[in-house]
């Protein structure tokens, strides 16, 4: 289409005019503020409507201070959970016209950093993110206003009394994976997780080595970078070792998928000669072959807990509930 052939923009001062109000009693019904009757604010949305008119966000920002946006920093895109939960906030953001901007990481303290500042120059201040390690590089924001609102997600730290918690229940997560391989007989159960200096979520691995010590176990960590290179590299060495484990609890099933790769690197039957519990059971998990035993979550319920603490439509603490879904890479371990 060309600049000749393209239609005008309709601003609030048409909607105004053909209305028959003045821009401001138009503004307000198009705002859904008092003053305005309700048969005016109905005709005034009708024409609104038929002349396809659109608020400029722009000129909302400069009006109100704020930005129609809220922010989402992830550790890791690559990790298809990070996706739903995005998937689970847009789904509710749509309703209020609100635009979720989401960045990753990549487990950078820096580029974290980086992030936040780019987000707080455009007047953004609801930001929802998975942070890297003790999540330092949040506080400055829970702190820059009285009207901003930071929700952790999937994160244990207790940064700040005006931050809220959303996160699949941890603890629950973790009992149900360990006690199920327990009464298999597994003695040998190995975590893997981020290293401590970027592990943000400790609660699971805290309540793996409670774990451990209530059924007598000698803990079996496996601390790697939650990249592929890391994770298959770390499983194998934790594998190679005299008395390897015998199961593995994972942090998620995207960690749980590079079980498989060295599982067959080693000649390894995930189910017979090593089990597997996943977390999270992304779309794929099922798949897999042999398919994986895993932790559901409802990942865009999530988001939708998210958003309602960004909006401040509640600021409580939310846990989201997991249940074991057992399947095949768990059975008794091998003699």
């Amino acid at each position: 289409m060309t600049d000749r052939n393209r239609k005008p923009r309709v601003t609030l001062k048409m909607v105004a005019s053909a209305a028959g109000v003045s821009p401001t009693l138009a503004s307000f019904a198009l705002n859904d503020k008092a003053g305005v009757s309700a048969r005016n604010r109905a005709e005034i949305l009708r024409i609104a409507g038929e002349l396809g008119y659109q608020p400029d966000p722009l000129a909302r920002e400069l009006r109100t201070g704020k930005a129609q946006m809220f922010g989402f920093i992830v550790r890791n895109f690559a990790n298809p959970f990070f996706n739903d939960v995005l998937t689970g906030m847009q789904e509710a953001a749509v309703q209020d016209d609100i635009t979720i901007i989401a960045m990753d990481s990549h487990y950078s303290q820096d580029r974290e950093v980086s992030h936040i500042r780019k987000l707080s120059s455009r007047r953004i201040t609801n930001l929802a993110i998975a942070p890297v390690g003790a999540a330092e590089s949040v506080l400055p924001w829970s702190e820059s206003t009285a009207q901003s609102r930071l929700v952790l997600v999937n994160s244990s730290i207790e940064s700040a009394a005006n931050v809220a918690h959303v996160s699949p229940d941890a603890v629950s997560a973790v009992t149900q994976a360990f006690e199920h391989l327990r009464e298999f007989g597994h003695e040998r159960i190995a975590f893997l997780s981020a290293p401590p200096g970027i592990m943000s979520d400790a609660d699971r691995y805290f309540a793996y080595e409670e774990l451990c010590r209530t059924h007598g176990v000698v803990p079996r960590a496996i601390f790697t970078p939650l990249e592929a290179g890391g994770i298959a590299h770390n499983i194998e060495q934790a594998l190679s070792r005299p008395e390897p484990p015998t199961a593995i609890i994972t942090n998620s099933d995207f960690s749980a998928q590079y079980v498989y790769v060295v599982a067959r690197k080693l000649g390894l039957v995930l189910g017979r000669d090593l089990s597997l519990v996943g977390h999270d059971d992304l779309d794929t998990s099922r798949l897999f072959d042999p398919p994986m035993t895993t932790l559901r979550v409802d990942r865009r319920q999530l988001g939708r807990e998210i958003y309602a603490r960004l909006t401040g439509t509640t600021t409580a603490d939310h846990r989201e509930p997991v249940q074991l879904i057992v399947r095949a890479t768990t059975g008794p371990p091998p003699p």
